[in-house]
C-alpha cells in the first residue's frame, strides 16, 4: 500500500472510538491523563487562533484553568523535543489557552430522560457531570462540603490556583442545567442506597478526604495535612510553629510548606523517604521550595514524635537506603544504619498519602475494594462491581493528579452513556463537536484496529535536523493573584507573541503539519501537496522507497508494504 499519512483532528472530539487519519500519535499527547488535544492545540496557537484552540481544549478538559495551573505536567517530560534542545512549555500554552474569553460549551444532545447521582464535585465529579449532561442526561451532585469543586476548590492554597478560577470552571459547567446538593454528605443526609433507587446509574468521585495517619509512636500530635490546607484555605486562624516538619514529599507535603511560610513559619523542613532523583512533587515545587529556604530531607524515616507536657518538641528519624510498597501497601525500607537522628520542631504535619472514605457505601451490594482501599473497578469501563454504579477519580485510581481524575470522569461519562443507551463499550463511535455547536456522534466507517494510537519516539524522528534548536521562551512580565491575608502570589504567563513562538517549536509528532517535505523528496510524483495535506495521486505508482518517510520530520508517515515486495 502506498504510505497512509496521520493528521490532525479536524473537529474537537470528546470520543474518537476510531478516527483513520490519527493512527499515530505525539508520546505528550498520549501521556496527558487528562487527553488533551496538544498538538492541534499547538497548531492552531503557532497561527494565533487562540479562541479555536480552546474549543477543542474544553470538549476534552472542561477545566484546563485548573491544570493549567496545577498538574504535574507528565506531557512536559515525555515530549520529543526535549532530546533536542528543550521540551515544550505545554502546561503554560494550556493555561494560556483556558483563559481565552470562554468558548460556550456546546449543545447538549436530546434529553434522553435519564438520571445519574454523582457523589462528589472534584475535578472528576465534575467532569462526569459535564459530558453526562451534554450527552443529554439529567445529573445531580451530591456534596459533603458547602462549596463544589474538591480539593481544587477547599485545599489547594490561593497562591497557587485563585478559588475564583475554580469557581468559574464549576458555574459553566452548572450551567449545563446540573442540579447540585451542598452540605450533603451522602451516608448520613442521605443514604446510598436511597440513590440508587431514585437514579438510574451513579457515579462515585467522593475522592481522596483523608489524610493517612504515620504508624509511630507520637502520630496523634501529627496534623493532618489535608485538614491544615483546608483549614488555611477558608481563612481560619491557625497557630502556626517557628519550626514545623512535614512528613511526606509529594504535593500536598510542598503546599503545606509553602502555606506555613505565608503564615509566618521560620522554618519549614520537608522530611520524606524518597530521594532527591525519584520525588513525586512537580520539579517548579521542588525549585521554589529551595528559593524559599524550605529544607527538604531526602531518604529519612520518622521514627517517633517526641513531645513534653503535651507540646510537640521534635521528631527521630533514621536515613535509609532504599525503600518499595509491597501489594497490601505495605511501607518496606533499607535502613543506612539504625542510628536515630533528632530534628527539633514544635509543629508536625502528615502528609505522607490520602485515603478515600468508602463507609458510605451499602456493604450488602456486593462492592469490591482493593488493598490501596479503592473500589474494584473494570479497567476500561470504569464501572464497579454493582450494577449502574461506576467509580472515577481518587476513589478508583488512589491519589492522583487533578488531570488524572479529570481523564477518569470524562471515561466514566462515556461508559454510563453506553450502559444508559444499551451500547457496547469500547465502541466505535466517534462523538464531536459540529461547526455550529451540536454534540454529535457517529458511528465509524471501519472497524477500530485492535492496538491503540502508536506512539511516535524521537529515533522515529529521522528529518528532526528540519527544526533549528531553540530553547524555550521563557514568559516576560508578571501577572499578580491577589488571594487571602498572606496569600500573595503572582505566576508568569504568555503575551500572545510568545505563545505563538513557543508553539511554534511543537515538533508536530506523529501529525502532518503539511511541510511538503515528503513531496519534494518523492522520486516517482506520486504525492501532492493539496489544502488537506499530502495526497498519493498516484498510489499504482509508488515505488514504496521509503524516502517520503525518511524526509518525513514528524513521523507521520507508515507503510503497509505489499505482499509481493515481501516474497
Amino acid at each position: 500500500m502506498p504510505p497512509r499519512f496521520s493528521k490532525g483532528l479536524d473537529r474537537p472530539t470528546i470520543q474518537a472510538g476510531f478516527l483513520p487519519d490519527q493512527a499515530r500519535t505525539s508520546p505528550c499527547q498520549a501521556a496527558c491523563p487528562a487527553g488533551n488535544p496538544i498538538e492541534k492545540i499547538n497548531a492552531l496557537m503557532a497561527k494565533d487562533k487562540a479562541a479555536e484552540a480552546a474549543v477543542y481544549l474544553l470538549a476534552r478538559n472542561p477545566l484546563a484553568g485548573i491544570t493549567g495551573r496545577i498538574c504535574p505536567r507528565p506531557c512536559e517530560a515525555a515530549c520529543n523535543r526535549d532530546r533536542h534542545d528543550e521540551s515544550l512549555s505545554i502546561r503554560d500554552l494550556e493555561r494560556l489557552t483556558a483563559e481565552q474569553p470562554p468558548a460556550p460549551f456546546p449543545r447538549k444532545m436530546p434529553p434522553t430522560g435519564k438520571r445519574i447521582a454523582i457523589v462528589g464535585s472534584g475535578p472528576a465529579g465534575m467532569t462526569g457531570a459535564c459530558f453526562l449532561a451534554l450527552l443529554g442526561h439529567g445529573v445531580v451532585i451530591f456534596e459533603a462540603d458547602p462549596l463544589l469543586g474538591g480539593i481544587p476548590r477547599t485545599m489547594v492554597p490561593n497562591f497557587k490556583l485563585p478559588e475564583d478560577i475554580v469557581d468559574r470552571q464549576v458555574s459553566r459547567i452548572l450551567d449545563l442545567g446540573i442540579t447540585a446538593h451542598t452540605g450533603t454528605r451522602v451516608g448520613n443526609d442521605i443514604d446510598f442506597e436511597t440513590i440508587r433507587n431514585d437514579f438510574d446509574a451513579c457515579l462515585i468521585a467522593s475522592g481522596s478526604v483523608r489524610s493517612r495517619k504515620p504508624d509511630i509512636p507520637g502520630a496523634d500530635l501529627a496534623q493532618p495535612a489535608l485538614t491544615f490546607l483546608k483549614r488555611a484555605k477558608a481563612g481560619e486562624k491557625i497557630e502556626i510553629g517557628k519550626h514545623v516538619v512535614i512528613l511526606g514529599g509529594g504535593g500536598v507535603a510542598f503546599d503545606c510548606a509553602f502555606t506555613l511560610k505565608r503564615l509566618g513559619a521560620s522554618e519549614v523542613s520537608i522530611l520524606c523517604v524518597e530521594g532527591e532523583e525519584c520525588m513525586c512533587a512537580d520539579a517548579e515545587d521542588i525549585a521554589q521550595a529551595h528559593a524559599e529556604g524550605i529544607r527538604v530531607l531526602n531518604s529519612k524515616l520518622a521514627c517517633d514524635i517526641r513531645q513534653e507536657a503535651g507540646k510537640v518538641t521534635g521528631i527521630h528519624y533514621v536515613e535509609i537506603e532504599e525503600f518499595s510498597f509491597d501489594a497490601n501497601c505495605t511501607l518496606n525500607i533499607v535502613k543506612r544504619s539504625e542510628k536515630r537522628h533528632f530534628l527539633a520542631a514544635d509543629q508536625v504535619i502528615a502528609a505522607i498519602g490520602v485515603l478515600s472514605d468508602l463507609s458510605f457505601l451499602d456493604q450488602s451490594a456486593g462492592f469490591s475494594v482493593t488493598a490501596r482501599g479503592t473500589l474494584l473497578v473494570d479497567p476500561d469501563t470504569l464501572s464497579t462491581s454493582a450494577k449502574g454504579v461506576f467509580c472515577a477519580g481518587d476513589t478508583a485510581l488512589g491519589p492522583s493528579s487533578a488531570a488524572t481524575a479529570i481523564g477518569s470522569g470524562r471515561r466514566a461519562a462515556l461508559s454510563i452513556h453506553a450502559y444508559l443507551m444499551g451500547e457496547a463499550f469500547p465502541n466505535g463511535s466517534n462523538i464531536f463537536i459540529s461547526p455550529d455547536g451540536k454534540v454529535l456522534s457517529e458511528t465509524a466507517e471501519e472497524e477500530p484496529p485492535a492496538l491503540s494510537q502508536h506512539v511516535v519516539e524521537y529515533e522515529e524522528l529521522m528529518h528532526v535536523d528540519y527544526f533549528d534548536k531553540k530553547q524555550r521562551v521563557l514568559p516576560s512580565g508578571s501577572v499578580p493573584q491577589e488571594a487571602a491575608d498572606l496569600f500573595t502570589g503572582s505566576r508568569f504567563v504568555y503575551t500572545k507573541e510568545q505563545a505563538m513562538e513557543e508553539a511554534g517549536r511543537c515538533f508536530h509528532c506523529g501529525q502532518c503539519f503539511s511541510c511538503g517535505s515528503c513531496v519534494e523528496d518523492c522520486p516517482g510524483d506520486v504525492l501532492l501537496l493539496g489544502p488537506d495535506g499530502p495526497e498519493t495521486i498516484y498510489p499504482d505508482e509508488c515505488w514504496h522507497c521509503g524516502n517520503c518517510r525518511i524526509s518525513c520530520p514528524c513521523g507521520a508517515i507508515a507503510y503497509e508494504f505489499p505482499l509481493s515486495m515481501l516474497v
